[in-house]
C-alpha cells in the first residue's frame, strides 16, 4: 500500500520539476553562448565595429524590416537589452539598430515588424544606410542562430481598472471574476 504512494509522489515531483525547467532555457544554444564569451556592450560595438570584426556576439531586439534577396535575407533590428534567457526587454531601452544577414529565406510574414528576436552570430563589419535625413552606420551580424519569440510571449493579461466596492459591489475580485455573476 505504501509503495504506490511513494511512486506517485516521485512521478509527481519529477513531472513538476521537468515542467518548471522546460520554460527556463536560454534562446541561444550553450555552444554558441560559450563561443561568444563575455557579452559585448552594444554601445561599444556601435563605436568600434571594426575592433569586433569576426567576433561571435549575441544581441536581440525588435524586427523593423525584413528584405529578401536571391542569396539570403536582411533583417533590420532595433536593439534591446537581453534578460537571463536572452529574451529582448523593452524597446524603450534600445541603444541603436543593427542588421542581420542570413543565408536562409526568412519569410517577411513570419519575421514581421515588431516581433522579438534574438540572434547569435559573427560580426561582419558595418553598412551605411539612409535613416530619415541622415546616414546611419549599422553593425552587420551574420546569423548562426536566430530565435524568433512567439507573439503570445508578449501577452500581459487583462487590464482591470481601479476597484471601488461602492461603485461596483458585485466586482469584488477582479482577478478572479471577469463578469458580475448574480
Amino acid at each position: 500500500m505504501g509503495r504506490p504512494a511513494i511512486s506517485f509522489a516521485a512521478y509527481f515531483l519529477l513531472f513538476f520539476t521537468l515542467v518548471g525547467f522546460s520554460g527556463c532555457t536560454p534562446a541561444i544554444s550553450k555552444q554558441l553562448r560559450q563561443e561568444a564569451g563575455e557579452p559585448v556592450p552594444f554601445e561599444a560595438l556601435l563605436e568600434r565595429v571594426d575592433n569586433y570584426k569576426g567576433r561571435v556576439v549575441i544581441f536581440g531586439g525588435y524586427i523593423l524590416e525584413t528584405v529578401n534577396e536571391p542569396e539570403g535575407s536582411w533583417l533590420t533590428v532595433l536593439q534591446a537589452p537581453l534578460d537571463s534567457l536572452n529574451r529582448p526587454e523593452s524597446s524603450d531601452l534600445s541603444k541603436g539598430r543593427f542588421l542581420v544577414w542570413s543565408m536562409e529565406f526568412l519569410d517577411p510574414v513570419v519575421y514581421s515588424k515588431e516581433r522579438r528576436i534574438t540572434v547569435g552570430g559573427k560580426v561582419m563589419g558595418s553598412k551605411e544606410r539612409e535613416l530619415g535625413h541622415l546616414t546611419y552606420r549599422y553593425p552587420v551580424i551574420e546569423a548562426k542562430e536566430i530565435h524568433l519569440w512567439s507573439k503570445e510571449d508578449n501577452y500581459v493579461g487583462p487590464y482591470y481598472p481601479y476597484y471601488d466596492p461602492w461603485i461596483h459591489p458585485w466586482y469584488r475580485y477582479p482577478y478572479r471574476y471577469r463578469y458580475p455573476y448574480w
